[in-house]
């Protein structure tokens, strides 16, 4: 049986899977090995694999196929080679560990490990640092509609949690949209706080989400494909997708109908994020709408919950 798990190494948070002593333990090594650091590293497909390892395909595919039903390995996509279409492998952990025996050694203090939110921010985080960039809206009026963002200081709520899971990466990691526009700095990972109205690059990701803003208004709401509608302003939007600016990038976006959703949005992934993320397993596409409430009547959302998720792998 295998298990997640989280290793503290200094302070620096990895993901890991715990496999159980029993029935019996996997035994991975050599090959199975160098396959596991190469796709940690970035995801490849099985011939891609065994020209830079320099082993023959039948070898690679092999492991592969191990490698896969042991929850080690996921497929992540497909590319054209040649015609045909190849399956593309991305490991799923920063590394395993193996249980020799099921009793503790000694009883643990409690700690709360945030395994969703560390599964959900898998490709944003490398070698404990966060390789992405926070983008917000200008507080300047600017684009179509001439409006100033009031949200992006929610990010800041946001980049407390995740300051938790990864050390901050070396270059400054916030951008206003304005400013990735006028740079085309799309090449990075992207958590984009802010809806399309107020935030360009938020109006970029929309008609790639599988719930979008109504592109006539944005502050009108969203509407999924199914003629479902969420209009209250306190409804929002947490998305996560493969970027449309850069293949093998990430971008997770985190947007209300109005600020005040992206208020609401902002405190479940900070706050609640394990309830929340429940649903996630690893999907490329995954989004869930949510809808803050106001319960003790102060009015300030102090309480998200759910509405609904949409997933494709």
């Amino acid at each position: 049986m295998i298990r997640d798990g989280v290793l503290d190494l200094g302070g620096e948070l990895r993901r890991v899977a715990v496999f159980d002593p029993e029935p019996e333990p996997p035994a991975i090594g050599g090959l199975a090995l160098r396959i596991l650091r190469e796709l940690r590293a970035r995801p490849m497909y099985p011939r891609e694999l065994a020209r830079d390892l320099g082993v023959g395909e039948q070898a690679v595919y092999y492991h592969i196929r191990r490698l896969e039903r042991l929850g080690l390995i996921r497929g992540v996509g497909t590319v054209r080679v040649r015609g045909a279409s190849a399956r593309v492998y991305g490991a799923s952990y920063d590394g395993y560990a193996q249980l020799f025996s099921s009793a503790p050694s000694r009883a643990a203090q409690p700690r709360q490990v945030p395994h969703r939110l560390l599964a959900f921010f898998d490709e944003f985080v490398r070698g404990g640092v966060l390789r992405a960039s926070f983008v917000v809206g200008s507080p300047e009026p600017h684009g179509p509609f001439r409006a100033a963002a009031r949200d992006g200081h929610y990010a800041v709520q946001l980049a407390l949690v995740l300051g938790s899971l990864a050390s901050p990466p070396a270059s400054f990691a916030v951008k206003l949209d304005v400013d990735v526009r006028a740079e085309r700095s799309y090449d990075d990972n992207m958590i984009v706080v802010g809806g399309p109205g107020t935030n360009l690059i938020a109006s970029e990701l929309n008609p790639h989400l599988p719930v979008r803003f109504d592109e006539r208004n944005y502050w009108r709401g969203l509407s999924d494909g199914e003629g479902r509608e969420f209009d209250q302003p306190t409804d929002a939007l947490i998305a996560k997708i493969p970027s449309p600016f850069s293949p093998g990038k990430f971008a997770v976006l985190v947007a209300g109908v109005r600020h005040v959703g992206t208020k609401a949005a902002v405190l479940a992934l900070s706050t609640d994020h394990e309830r929340l993320l429940s649903g996630y397993s690893g999907e490329r596409t995954f989004a869930v709408v949510v809808r803050g409430y106001d319960l003790d009547g102060d009015g300030k959302v102090d309480s998200v919950e759910p509405l609904r998720y949409y997933s494709r792998t």
